[in-house]
């Protein structure tokens, strides 16, 4: 990915992680997030602090970044305009770009099968966009359960990226009953 364009949505919280390592993979990231400018990273890495409430900066930022090969994002709401400029601005001249599309734990709720769809319809009808799933769930230990640490949750997204998984679950969903 050396020569790659990434940029990660939401990456100076729990996926902090996941952006320091992505940025050590060389190449060009653009950080798009409230504290960007907090985060101190590598020369390759670029900041734009911005809120992806704000629909006309978020777009500003997705055009000052340029095209996406690889973006990691992490809404907390799928339902907000910002998700799918972000999955129109991925692809660049080289080719079609890869959508990881962070979601929380609900997606997984076996009473609401429909969520994970609804959710993926932010690449609806862009065949340059390929969208790829991470489900964050929680974890059992000793009979309780927790929810996942930003370690374990950057660790899991990082390694779905890295083996290109069309659908991820980091920690577990199931048994649904279990979640804390």
């Amino acid at each position: 990915m050396t020569d790659a364009h990434i940029l990660v949505v939401g990456g100076t919280g729990m996926l902090a992680g996941l952006t320091e390592a992505l940025a050590g993979d060389g190449g060009r990231l653009s950080l798009l997030s409230r504290q960007a400018s907090r985060f101190a990273g590598p020369d390759n890495l670029t900041g734009y602090d911005v809120d992806y409430l704000d629909k006309a900066a978020f777009v500003a930022a997705l055009e000052a970044a340029g095209p996406v090969d690889l973006a990691v994002a992490w809404f907390h709401s799928v339902k907000i305009p910002a998700a799918r400029r972000l999955a129109e601005r991925i692809g660049s001249p080289r080719g079609s770009g890869r959508l990881f599309q962070v979601v929380g734990s609900a997606t997984g709720d076996p009473t609401h099968l429909d969520r994970l769809a609804t959710a993926a319809d932010v690449a609806a009808n862009l065949p340059q966009c390929r969208l790829r799933q991470v489900v964050l769930g929680f974890q059992i230990e000793d009979g309780r359960s927790r929810w996942l640490t930003d370690a374990e949750i950057s660790g899991g997204v990082l390694a779905a990226v890295r083996a290109d998984q069309l659908y991820t679950v980091v920690g577990q969903v199931a048994p649904w009953s279990a979640r804390p």
